[in-house]
């Protein structure tokens, strides 16, 4: 029996949701030894090409024949539904399998499922299935499959940030996108009160314009400093921080990749008890749920008046997110059906 095969519609990247989850996505399947065919349809920077020719895939020029009777995957590649009228024509995929990473259809995805292309969509959670499956079926059935992001832990060393220096240190990470912020965020870190032994600071990666424009100034006398997106890696940002608040301004997350980050790093997550989030969080165990941005302030000054709760809490998620969110047999069970069947 010949090993599995699959084409992708991308490439991976160390910034961003979808792009993360595809390069985390490609461990999994060389753990699995499935070949793994990479097509930039608009960009492959040199660095991550070399690493990805390092772990074993290959990578090929876009022509619309390149995907010809191939299992083909696609997340959130707008490049990829718009060229699928071509593609469909110089030779059709075996299957195609596609990653919607919002919560909301995009006009040339459902034309796409109207005519028949899409044969199974991946959802990253209940949640985000709940909505798009509801948008899509008005159209057509929607056939998906068990699928579960995968993050290898594998590539952070498990370091938990000791507040030897006196300070805790809160955060959050998102893309310069106003629907990412809350109109409150400044209010919500400046309500954060820590013992007289320890000093406060905030950080924020993901900082632009755009969040300027949502957020406002920071207040008289809070301690931050922000960075634009990318501006540092990810990594140095939770190594920085004791515990990531993360409220959104209306973006419904359909998962939330930064919380699964923040659990890899030892970074308590203080969310909202919405969208995605109650898949992911075990209140009170690996971090805190509410609506309330008081309580949200009042949770992080929680966690700073007792370091050995919020140890204990950063223990959890680190063990939450090995051996239930991204357990290697439960994120590849469901690839393995939809690659063979």
């Amino acid at each position: 029996m010949s090993k599995p095969s699959v084409f992708v519609a991308g490439f991976p990247s160390r910034y961003g949701g979808a792009d993360t989850e595809l390069d985390h996505l490609i461990d999994l399947f060389r753990d699995r030894d499935v070949d793994v065919n990479l097509v930039p349809m608009f960009s492959a920077d040199d660095g991550t090409r070399v690493d990805v020719l390092r772990r074993g895939c290959r990578v090929h020029d876009y022509r619309h024949d390149v995907f010809r009777d191939q299992i083909v995957i696609s997340f959130c590649n707008g490049e990829f539904l718009r060229a699928l009228p071509n593609i469909m024509v110089a030779g059709r995929p075996r299957r195609i399998i596609w990653f919607n990473c919002m919560t909301w259809v995009f006009d040339a995805e459902v034309a796409a499922h109207r005519n028949g292309w899409i044969d199974y969509f991946g959802f990253v959670s209940r949640y985000q299935k709940g909505w798009l499956t509801l948008q899509l079926e008005r159209t057509r059935p929607v056939r998906s499959f068990d699928y579960h992001p995968y993050f290898n832990t594998r590539r952070v060393e498990w370091r938990y940030r000791d507040w030897n220096d006196g300070c805790y240190k809160l955060g959050r990470i998102s893309r310069d996108d106003g629907g990412k912020f809350a109109p409150d965020t400044w209010r919500i870190f400046d309500r954060v009160r820590v013992p007289d032994s320890l000093k406060k600071k905030v950080y924020i990666l993901g900082y632009g314009p755009n969040a300027a424009a949502k957020i406002g100034p920071a207040p008289p006398g809070l301690d931050w400093r922000t960075w634009a997106g990318n501006e540092i890696p990810a990594t140095e940002f939770y190594r920085t921080i004791d515990t990531m608040v993360h409220k959104t301004g209306g973006s419904r997350e359909s998962y939330c990749r930064v919380l699964i980050e923040a659990y890899a790093h030892g970074v308590v997550p203080i969310v909202e008890r919405d969208y995605a989030f109650p898949e992911l969080v075990i209140h009170g165990e690996t971090g805190f749920m509410t609506n309330d941005s008081d309580e949200m302030s009042e949770y992080a000054s929680r966690l700073a008046r007792d370091p050995a709760e919020h140890r204990r809490m950063a223990e959890n998620g680190r063990r939450h997110l090995e051996n239930v969110l991204s357990d290697p047999e439960r994120c590849w069970r469901g690839w393995s059906d939809v690659l063979a069947g």
